[in-house]
């Protein structure tokens, strides 16, 4: 017999081709995760996934099978929502998406102080860069993304939230170490780590880089792109090169020494973070409670909000 949990199980290994990153991203041990799809492939008397290798690759009875569940889970979901209606939004699921720094920085601790007078709330948060989960709010899977850009998409609304500082961050004993602004001329020369295509950071940085001297990203001196800012800051650290990053994801390695940080000459490093929700959607008590707590946060501590 199947259950929801192996679906989602299921849906987690499929989209990170990993036993262990599926286990990771569901909170669930790799051996839970393994007998949750050996249970599914016994249910249904095929096997979903092969195994060889350093990838979990779908068969392709995985494949024909994928879109069901996803069918599934959304109109799971979506029952959950509407029952939900006749509970108010003190019970449920809310399912969040957030890109990398938001994710990581700013809505966890917006979860936790949502949650506490909501203790039966369960919520759900996905990390991926700014287009995949403006994408997935456009998709209907997630209901509410805090994202770095507006992607313009038809029945996406984007609303203002959180802003930040960026920086150029260089590991100590480089030349730039210590100093307070680096000169433009100076920054082309210099190997530039960024952030992989559809990152909200690297548009930022692209549109500020822009609007400051007409220079392209292409025009620097990339050494490489790389797809989560932890993974930035461990290449910066290990000398690969600079790297312009969010201020708040490095303050304890500014702290500490480890990293140094540099505003740009002529330059304005700041960049917006948005909510995004699907305006043509009836959104869920939950989701819509989320929205308006954090829209009173950033109201009640202004424009300079520094969460």
């Amino acid at each position: 017999m199947i259950d929801i949990r192996q679906l989602q199980v299921f849906m987690a290994v499929w989209e990170n081709r990993s036993f262990s990153r599926a286990a990771q991203k569901i909170y669930l041990t790799q051996p839970t995760v393994s007998g949750h799809i050996r249970e599914l492939e016994e249910a249904l008397g095929v096997q979903l996934f092969d195994r060889g290798g350093r990838k979990v690759i779908p068969t392709r009875a995985g494949e024909f099978f994928y879109p069901f569940v996803r069918q599934i889970l959304k109109l799971s979901s979506q029952a959950e929502r509407e029952m939900a209606l006749f509970l108010g939004e003190k019970k449920g699921s809310l399912n969040l998406g957030g890109s990398n720094i938001p994710g990581q920085y700013i809505l966890p601790a917006l979860i936790s102080q949502f949650k506490a007078s909501r203790p039966d709330v369960q919520v759900i948060l996905r990390i991926a860069d700014t287009a995949a989960i403006t994408m997935a709010v456009a998709d209907s899977d997630l209901e509410l993304g805090m994202v770095g850009a507006v992607i313009p998409k038809t029945g996406l609304r984007f609303e203002p939230c959180f802003h930040e500082e960026m920086v150029l961050i260089v590991p100590p004993g480089h030349p730039f170490a210590g100093r307070e602004q680096i000169g433009l001329d100076d920054l082309v020369s210099e190997p530039l780590i960024v952030r992989e295509k559809g990152s909200g950071t690297r548009l930022a940085a692209e549109n500020a880089l822009k609007a400051a001297g007409n220079i392209q990203i292409k025009d620097l001196h990339i050494v490489a792109e790389i797809g989560s800012t932890e993974a930035v800051r461990q290449a910066v650290k290990a000398g690969l090169g600079c790297s312009i990053i969010s201020r708040r994801a490095v303050e304890d390695d500014l702290k500490y020494g480890l990293l140094y940080a540099s505003g740009l000459e002529g330059i304005e490093l700041h960049r917006q973070f948005y909510l995004v929700w699907h305006s043509h959607r009836t959104p869920s008590p939950l989701a819509s409670a989320f929205r308006d707590f954090i829209l009173q946060k950033c109201r009640a501590l202004g424009s300079g909000l520094d969460s």
